[in-house]
């Protein structure tokens, strides 16, 4: 799943429709982050719900490509270890 350049409120409700679309796959669930350039608290909310789902099942998310923007705002929140994020 590639995330949009934006991720913002507004479009959260979309977010956790996506993302639910694909908790339940038994595979590695992929997210390509290469794209986003601004992100929020209510998206990282969102994306963190998932990882914990995930956990559940011993899945886990795997990330592709970089953002600037997401690993700052997932380091200001202190979700970066939680997430497993790469420097």
């Amino acid at each position: 799943m590639k995330l949009p350049s934006k991720l913002h409120i507004s479009e959260v409700e979309k977010l956790r429709q996506d993302l639910d679309a694909i908790l339940d796959s038994p595979d590695t669930v992929t997210i390509d982050i290469s794209d986003v350039e601004s992100t929020d608290t209510a998206s990282l909310q969102v994306i963190c719900a998932l990882q914990k789902s995930l956990a559940l099942t011993h899945n886990k998310i795997a990330w592709e490509g970089s953002s600037k923007a997401f690993k700052d705002a997932a380091d200001m929140l202190g979700v970066t270890e939680f997430l497993s994020l790469q420097e």
